[in-house]
This record gives structure tokens, sequence and C-alpha cells, in this order.
């Protein structure tokens, strides 16, 4: 599966402005599927200029058009695209502890005011100051000489301070702030959104800001049992799910419940119920 981040800072046919562990970048989709899984280690923002595209998640689906922007934290999701028109988007890839450090610094203390979102996905309330802002970063790209380092880490606290202090986006200023209270990525909050997407064990670890080692042991430490068999019941579980709730065909089920391909799915699944996931679906419909 693409790492984004690493993707988008290792291509040099992307415009892009970096800061240290943040990077701006004028993003072009050149995925040839229609849909594919990609994960990245860091949050990010996307801001669309052209086209349309849909984050797919566990839980919901969010489809983004022109002019729209999405905050994505950092971890997997399935990505749908369309062909009618090229997708162009600014992606801002911002770290945990740089957004942690902003609402630090600026003593934010208010409560919690009750308004979440549990998802990976949060859309973003579009007014006029968001839209300049985004413009605004654009902007730069259209000049032949970069803007100065220090200016472009104002940029990306200005985006932070922005949405803390926007009313129609305190579901993500809650999630800011409990970066902020938090000293280290919890193992839980990452396995159990991610789980249903096909990352192997580094990547898992990188994504809690672990060692593999670390990470492994952290990981008995929290559930009892090893990541390999927790993620094979916990996508087994989804897998059956998906077989009896939906009208996804067997590659769709393997696909997103996380499964390697479908032949491992099958095995896996055969293994499990002593059935196959197809022979599984029919029963489920005729009990139906």
């Amino acid at each position: 599966m693409v790492n984004l981040f690493d993707f988008a800072h290792d291509n040099r046919l992307f415009k892009q402005f970096k800061v240290s562990d943040l990077l701006f970048t004028e993003y072009k989709c050149l995925e040839k599927q229609p849909v594919f899984q990609i994960w990245s280690h860091y949050n990010y923002f996307v801001y669309v200029l052209s086209g349309q595209k849909k984050w797919q998640t566990l839980n919901a689906e969010y489809l983004v058009h022109t002019g729209e922007a999405i905050f994505v934290k950092k971890g997997a999701s399935i990505i749908h695209k369309f062909f009618e028109v090229d997708f162009c988007a600014l992606i801002l890839f911002v770290p945990d502890d740089f957004i942690a450090n902003v609402f630090q610094q600026n003593g934010f203390k208010f409560p919690a005011d009750g308004n979440t979102h549990q998802d990976a996905v949060f859309p973003l309330a579009m007014d006029e100051t968001l839209s300049a802002y985004f413009q605004s970063v654009f902007s730069y790209f259209l000049k032949n000489e970069p803007p100065p380092t220090s200016l472009l880490e104002i940029k990306f606290k200005e985006l932070i301070l922005n949405l803390i202090c926007s009313p129609e986006n305190q579901a993500l200023c809650n999630y800011f702030r409990l970066l902020s209270s938090e000293s280290k990525t919890s193992i839980r909050d990452v396995m159990e959104t991610n789980f249903p997407f096909n990352l192997k064990l580094e990547e898992f670890a990188r994504l809690s800001g672990r060692s593999l080692t670390t990470f492994k042991k952290d990981f008995v430490t929290t559930y009892g049992t090893t990541p390999g068999k927790w993620l094979t019941k916990k996508r087994l579980a989804l897998a059956q799910r998906l077989l009896e709730n939906s009208d996804k065909n067997i590659t769709q089920v393997a696909f997103e419940s996380g499964f390697e391909n479908t032949s491992h799915f099958i095995t896996v699944f055969k293994k499990e119920h002593s059935i196959t996931p197809l022979q599984f679906k029919r029963s489920a419909r005729m009990a139906s």
C-alpha cells in the first residue's frame, strides 16, 4: 500500500514546499485504478482544486468536490477515483506534535463542547477565511521563487489557529485538543481505526510512533494477544458482517476487510468457518 506522504515527498512531478516534517504539495492523482488504498503516518489536509475524490473509512464515505476540504487523521483509507475531470489538490501534511504544540503554545484552555467526531476523516466547514487561506497557499505555487521557510511555518500555524477558532469546526478542534493532551499515540486508537486495511506490522508501528519491537510489546500489554492473531480475528469478524449485510462480492469483501488478497481471505475464512465465504454468503441469504 502506498504511503501518501512518502510518495508525495519523493515525487519530483509535484510542486512542493518543505519545512522540517511539514509539507505543502500540489498533488495530482497518478493512480490508474478506480479504487485503491493509501495510508500516511502524518495527518493531512486536502483542498480540492479540480475534480473530485471519495475517502472511505471503516464507518463512512466522504466525497470531496472542487473548493471543498477535509482533514484526514494519520492512518489508512480506501480511495475512489473519478476520471471525468483530472483530480488536483493542495495537500498539507502535518504531524501530531506540530498540532499539539500550536495548541499548547497559544494557551488554549477552553473545555470540550461535546461536539465530537469519531471517524478518521473530518469534512471542513468552509468559510471565506478558510477559502482565502487555501488560495493564498496556492498562490505560492504560481511564483518562480519559493517563500521563506519561516513564512511557510507561519502558514501552517495559521491554518491550525483558524480551525481552532472556527465555531463550525469544533469537532476537529476537539480532536486537536486530544492530541495536545496525549504524550504518546494510543495503540488502541491506531488499531481500531486501521485494522480493515492491509497494513504491515511495521506500518502499524510507524503509525503508533514506536519501533516494531516496542509496538509488539505494547500491543500485547494492551490486548493480551499478538498483533497477528488480533488482526485476523477482527478482519474475519468484519468480513462476516459484510457477507451477511451487503451485496459486495468476495473480492470486495476481502479488499475492505484488510486481507492480502482474495485467495488468502478464502483460505483464512474457510479455516475459521469450515465453509468458503461464498457458501457462507449464500447460507446467510437463505436464512434471511
